[in-house]
């Protein structure tokens, strides 16, 4: 996932339009849009912004390895509307985060061996 990309899905899962989250980074929306369509890459002080208005951490928003934490949960849920709704209306707490974090883990490792086993049968 590119660093637009991620930059987006954040920015929809805590519900800001590209001009709110220009606001919150002192940026203009243009800008905003240049970032998640990858044609700018943002400075270190434009990347600590983005995360603090994120709600993440800074490497989880240029980590190339997709797939951890806040992101992944995110990545997961925007595919099913009917969790979205529940999990939209809940404030997480970092704990919380974890703990469906494991949840969303152990089921991609479980769907994972079961893969194998389907294709070493």
């Amino acid at each position: 996932m590119s660093l637009g990309t991620r930059i987006r899905t954040l920015r929809k899962a805590v519900g800001l339009t590209q001009q709110a989250l220009a606001d919150r980074t002192s940026v203009s929306r243009i800008y905003i849009q240049a970032l998640e369509s990858n044609r700018r890459t943002p400075s270190m002080k434009l990347l600590s912004r983005l995360a603090e208005s994120l709600q993440v951490e800074v490497q989880d928003l240029v980590k190339s390895v997709s797939g951890s934490g806040r992101l992944q949960l995110e990545e997961v849920l925007q595919a099913s509307p009917e969790v979205e709704v529940w999990y939209r209306s809940k404030k997480l707490r970092p704990r919380e985060l974890k703990f469906v974090q494991s949840l969303v883990d152990a089921a991609i490792s479980r769907w994972e061996a079961e893969d194998r086993e389907d294709g070493g049968a």
